[in-house]
């Protein structure tokens, strides 16, 4: 699966608006840190998918490290995977969810 079809699962939609709430982070940081995220992108590569200038990513990802309380953009990323990919996969592992066939993640390992 490729990251523009990761970027559009409705798991993964979940988990970033559950961050964009918690964080407070707008629109527009919450589509860049979903990008930037799941796609590994330089600044000038996040500019050029979202027909930015490479000084508004700059600017986009400096308010996202703000909010999350880190100093770079390898610590966002570790923010996003401890406070969402890690829980949903941890929970979804259990006994519980998998006989009930609760696993909202089954379609990402496809």
């Amino acid at each position: 699966m490729d990251s523009i079809t990761l970027q559009q699962h409705p798991f993964i939609g979940m988990l970033f608006d559950e961050l964009k709430d918690k964080y407070q982070l707008t629109r527009r940081e919450n589509e860049v840190l979903q990008i930037f995220t799941l796609n590994g992108w330089t600044n000038r590569e996040l500019g050029d998918a979202l027909n930015l200038s490479e000084k508004t990513m700059k600017n986009h990802i400096a308010s996202i490290q703000r909010k999350f309380n880190v100093n770079s953009s390898r610590e966002i990323q570790a923010v996003v995977f401890r406070s969402t990919l890690l829980p949903a996969f941890l929970n979804g592992s259990d006994s519980q969810n998998s006989q009930e066939g609760k696993r909202p993640y089954a379609a990402l390992s496809s």
